[in-house]
């Protein structure tokens, strides 16, 4: 095997190799990428974040989702309902049919004959 040497005449090139080599290239996408990495943080987030939920949504889709069904209840029987007879069904018939309407207010007689004036005694 040979080796094989490239040789570099045209200073442009060498001096664009010197900058690379010493980093000078890249300070002005260094400073960019300061100024906006929030805007690269948030962006790699949201991108996260919807990758996860097409992978939850092709997983879900796979699944069918369980039927519920109400439990069998029967056929509805009616209730018997027992009537007792108290001692004191006429005071609760009483308060059911109590009204609450107020009567009609009564006018005051009026008096001529009351006076008002001090009297000094």
């Amino acid at each position: 095997m040979s080796n094989f040497k490239i040789n570099i005449t045209n200073p442009e090139a060498i001096k664009l190799i010197n900058d690379i080599k010493s980093g000078v290239v890249f300070v002005p996408i260094k400073t960019w990428v300061i100024r906006y990495k929030w805007f690269f943080v948030s962006g790699l987030v949201i991108i996260v974040l919807l990758i996860a939920l097409a992978i939850g949504k092709a997983i879900s889709g796979r699944s069918k989702p369980p039927v519920f069904l109400p439990p069998d209840i029967g056929a509805p029987v009616p209730t018997v309902q027992k009537t007792v007879k108290s001692d004191y069904e006429w005071i609760r018939e009483n308060i059911q049919n109590f009204s609450t309407d107020l009567p009609d207010p009564v006018i005051p007689p009026f008096d001529n004959a009351i006076d008002l004036e001090s009297v000094n005694i």
